[in-house]
């Protein structure tokens, strides 16, 4: 029997570099971050106090695992190393260019290491690696602008960590750790952030994979960028003077097509990444791409909130709202924005940040002087010089001799152009048995065939594309002019295939062809994209195509995507739409091989071709295809219902509404106007979301649509519940309920009633709603609804903490906490975290209750969700006046009321009113506290909600007798207490108590 060596005691840290074999890193880049992580960590080691030439130190590739003696003082490793270790973070990176800087994950723990020949081995060395590996680790450092993130386990934690001031354990928050076999918590902190309440563990990860929020979205420089020297210098000393300043730099560089604008933009860029250290955003506008409107700026907004963490499913609506989330999340950094061809200042207005010190850099054909504040940077062709070392940079050949003459008379054809010049060195460099000569006698072929028929301006740029273009073989002619026709910016070879009708084989190899010829550029891998210019070219030579062949290029590849579509629907909605109308099974023809064939695959598909999906239902629309546009709509409607945009949802359906009405389809026409409902309750447009479900509801009560009407009515009740329209809801679910009974669907029958339950609960009945829940909590535990049980749990919660039974609801609401957070539902998390708060607060746990309540708050801030976060500061606000923090108390409900009544609800209105009334008067302030709660029994009787009259009654009660008034004290108690005896709110027995204690009302006849 082999006899091991005895175990040993070991602190184990196990570091690993963010983004180690990301794209944008060559092999080079690779061996310099290793070296920069080994010599960041024996520096901090050494600041720290720490003997590294005394630990163990085991290589992984893309990190280390440091094992340290039990003489190396733990201590130093929670309150010394993490600030050594950012200081030389920073360092380095100051040092270092964008694909050699460095940002790590550590993870902390102690525990018995067994060494053998092979190396080491134990539960302790497993369970850290467990810990470095937790997904909301990584997200936390992608969303935060510093270098580190550091995660302990719970031992750790709580023996070491919480005994170190230094180590500021407040700054800690709990961390789920679910990495294979492993489900625990750990405690996690940003060293460099260590006050960033908003970016806490609860940041929600979609169940589709979406993925955290990407702060360098600059596409690659290029490495062969030449010239502009005197541009470069001017805009750098431009953007110092304005960072001195502490205004917001806006530098408009315009110049002509093809002049390098582009190109120029994202050199200066690059070189200016250190200044903006928070985020470095490019966004392309699409000015003037061939098929494309330019994007206006409420899109834009979308797509620069979703880079920065924002769930694209909780955008504001409208452009205003958008573009103050957006200049509230930049707040306080140090951004660096590239807006790529922009049409005009004001496109661009709406998206410049607010915050002094960013930079903002502008690309556009047009001098953009009306934007305030801006520096125009105009660019001319390039001097000759410069033109001539771009081009044998470019080409990689010497030019001597004569042939500098030839050389200047291919530059002079190119006018100076840099994206012509680029053209004809790469021509050059991929025919070695070509000469200059060759070249130049080639492109006067071509600039002759291109005078015919272009304008002088364009000749220059035409001509080098004409070159490339002849060179290609027949049939990669037709695919290079097929391909100019899809709708969307980017394809990858499937949908090329469809377009050019070839294998999807030859596509690959045609579009592998046609990145080496830089007719296309490739956005990511298998993925391309057509410079603007060279799309415009490719669609010229479509005359030669008929408008038949067209017309069928573009169908086959509807087809393509409805059927592509229609698969990852499939997947989709058995993980989401539980109560939608369900159409009924369709079959397409050519159900397309390259559809996706697992969950997985569904919504990664979905991701990355939802823009093309959108763009391709449009011209549909604009081409009168209406089955091409209703597929598209409903093959797409559950991805769009929980990932958005849902402003373009909203359009989408209504294309497919005004499609199929046009056609006399009655049933998709319904199908349509339900989704558009969906979507407009999803952006809280109530009045807009309850006119188009009803229109739905009575297309599919003509039609005899029970499943229709099912999932209408659910979520007309959702929308009349927002409203306060309670009986009008109640209507609506019980309706549901009695149908899905009919139809013996249990789902949307435990739907119903869980709904239902909201209603009586409102209205107080606490009883009826704890049967409702508890019923809908069954049905869903005969299902193995996880989900299901979660909601119903929730709810349940809620009802057990109005009837006093709060360890019940504590419990209820963290069964349902641990099953949203497993989803990644971060909506629910923060719902379930709000409910939660409120009975731990009732229990007397206040302090747990403002922990659960500001996690809520984070995690609805960075979902967008204001209902969420109006809850959140009520809540916290209420138990904050637990703990006397008066002033906080009053902050939090005065930023609630702002939104309940900017959002339009007046219970929420009711709850903030009654619960600023209670903090005036804890405060000594009665007449004001009196106030607040004559402002809440009016909204409360308006809308009819017992449980918040009864609160203001009592209130007004409690300010009655603070100012003497008995007579006044024993009315409003005594109707207060009729009505929480007819709630059985736990309530009662407090105003029972303080009437038995009051002496007798005398009252004056």
């Amino acid at each position: 029997m082999t006899r091991w060596r005895s175990a040993v005691h070991r602190t184990i840290l196990v570091v690993d570099v963010e983004g180690y074999g990301n794209a944008h890193r060559t092999n080079d880049h690779r061996l310099s971050v290793r070296h920069g992580m080994y010599e960041i960590l024996k520096i901090a080691f050494a600041r720290a106090g720490l003997a590294w030439d005394k630990c163990d130190a085991d290589d992984c590739g893309d990190g280390v695992m440091v094992l340290a003696p039990p003489d190396q003082p733990k201590s130093l490793f929670a309150e010394t190393l993490p600030g050594q270790l950012v200081a030389a973070l920073r360092e380095h990176n100051g040092r270092h260019a964008r694909e050699a800087r460095i940002r790590l994950r550590v993870a902390l723990h102690a525990g018995e290491v067994h060494f053998d020949e092979h190396g080491v081995a134990g539960a302790a060395i497993n369970f850290t690696f467990r810990l470095i590996d937790a997904a909301p680790l990584r997200d936390a450092l992608a969303r935060s602008p510093g270098v580190l993130a550091m995660v302990v386990s719970g031992w750790f934690f709580e023996e070491v960590v919480q005994h170190c001031p230094g180590a500021r354990p407040a700054s800690y928050q709990r961390l789920p750790v679910e990495v294979k076999e492993t489900n625990t918590i750990g405690w996690f902190c940003l060293p460099d952030q260590p006050d960033a309440d908003d970016r806490r563990v609860g940041i929600p990860v979609q169940r589709s994979g979406s993925g955290a929020a990407s702060t360098w979205t600059l596409p690659r420089d290029t490495a062969s960028f030449t010239g502009r020297a005197e541009e470069l210098t001017r805009l750098a000393t431009a953007a110092r003077e304005e960072g001195g300043q502490q205004v917001v730099g806006i530098q408009a560089i315009d110049g002509m097509a093809g002049i390098g604008k582009t190109s120029f933009a994202i050199h200066a860029a690059h070189q200016l990444v250190d200044r903006f250290p928070d985020a470095q955003l490019f966004l392309r506008l699409h000015a003037h791409t061939p098929g494309q409107t330019p994007v206006n700026p409420t899109d834009a907004l979308a797509s620069l909130l979703t880079m920065v963490g924002v769930d694209a499913q909780h955008l504001p609506a409208d452009l205003d709202s958008r573009a103050a989330m957006w200049r509230d999340r930049i707040a306080g950094k140090r951004v660096l924005l590239v807006l790529d061809d922009a049409d005009s200042h004001r496109q661009v207005e709406p998206l410049l940040p607010a915050t002094p010190g960013c930079l903002v850099l502008v690309t556009s054909r047009r001098r953009l002087t009306a934007l305030d504040t801006t520096i125009t940077l105009s660019l001319d062709t390039l001097p000759a010089r410069e033109a001539a070392d771009l081009f044998t940079s470019l080409s990689r050949r010497e030019v001597l001799g004569p042939q500098s003459d030839v050389l200047a008379d291919v530059i002079r054809s190119c006018g100076h152009l840099p994206l012509a010049i680029s053209l004809l060195a790469g021509r050059l460099r991929d025919h070695p048995m070509w000469t200059i000569e060759d070249l130049a006698g080639k492109l006067h072929e071509s600039h002759d065939w291109v005078i015919r028929q272009t304008h002088a301006e364009e000749v220059a740029v035409t001509a080098a594309f004409h070159l490339s273009y002849r060179n290609l073989r027949a049939d990669r002619q037709r695919f290079f002019r097929y391909i100019s026709l899809h709708p969307g910016t980017e394809f990858e070879a499937a949908s090329a295939a469809a377009l050019a009708d070839v294998p999807v084989g030859d596509a690959r190899t045609h579009l592998d062809n046609l990145y080496n010829d830089h007719l296309l550029n490739e956005t990511a891998p298998e993925r391309y994209r057509m410079h603007d210019l060279v799309r415009e070219y490719s669609r010229t030579l479509l005359d030669d195509e008929t408008a038949e062949d067209r017309d069928k290029a573009v169908g086959r590849l509807l087809d393509h995507y409805k059927n592509a579509a229609t698969a990852a629907d499939q997947f989709i909605t058995q993980d989401l739409m539980r109560d939608a109308p369900r159409a009924e099974p369709r079959t397409y023809a050519q159900p397309g091989s390259l559809a996706p064939a697992t969950r997985d695959a569904a919504w990664k598909w979905m991701h990355t071709e939802s823009a093309n999906l959108l763009a391709c239902a449009r011209h549909a629309a604009a081409h009168a295809l209406p089955e091409q546009v209703v597929g598209l709509a409903a093959a797409t409607a559950a991805f769009l219902d929980v990932v958005g945009p849902w402003d373009q949802a909203v359009v989408l359906h209504r294309d497919a509404a005004a499609a199929a009405r046009g056609v006399g389809d009655d049933l998709h026409t319904a199908d349509a106007l339900y989704r558009i409902g969906r979507a407009q309750h999803r952006t809280a447009e109530y009045p807009a979301a309850i006119s188009a479900l009803s229109q739905a509801l009575e297309i599919y009560d003509r039609l005899d649509h029970e499943l229709g009407q099912v999932g209408t009515l659910m979520q007309l009740g959702r929308a009349w519940r927002q409203t306060d329209e309670y009986v009008q809801a109640a209507k609506a679910y019980t309706k549901a309920l009695s149908l899905s009974r009919s139809l013996k669907d249990r789902t949307d029958e435990a739907c119903a009633l869980n709904e239902l339950g909201i209603i009586r609960l409102v209205k107080g009945e606490y009883a009826e709603a704890i049967s409702a829940h508890s019923k809908a909590w069954d049905i869903y535990a005969e299902l193995k609804d996880r989900t299901g049980q979660a909601d119903a749990a929730n709810e349940l919660g809620v009802a057990k903490r109005m009837t006093g039974d709060y360890t019940a609801a504590i419990d209820l609401h963290t069964r349902a906490l641990d099953v949203y957070r497993d989803l990644r539902d971060g909506f629910h998390q923060a719902l379930a975290l709000n409910n939660l708060g409120t009975a731990l607060r009732a229990k007397g746990e206040p302090a747990e209750a403002i922990e659960a309540h500001q996690e809520a708050l984070a995690i609805a801030k960075n979902t967008g969700d204001r209902i969420g976060q109006a809850i959140a500061l009520n809540e916290l606000g209420a138990a904050q006046a637990t703990t006397v923090s008066f002033a906080a108390a009053t902050a939090s409900h005065d930023r609630a009321l702002a939104l309940y009544r900017m959002l339009g609800q007046q219970l929420g209105v009711a709850e903030t009113l009654n619960h600023k009334g209670t903090l005036l008067l804890a405060s000594g302030n009665q007449r004001d506290a009196r106030a607040q709660h004559e402002m809440a029994l009016e909204v409360a009787r308006e809308i009819s909600t017992p449980l918040e009259e009864a609160r203001a009654l009592a209130g007004l009660g409690w300010c009655a007798a603070g100012l003497g008034d008995t007579t006044a004290t024993h009315d409003y108690f005594h109707e207060a207490l009729a009505i929480y005896d007819r709630l059985g709110a736990a309530e009662r027995f407090e105003i029972a108590r303080a009437l038995a204690g009051l002496a007798p009302a005398h009252r004056t006849e």
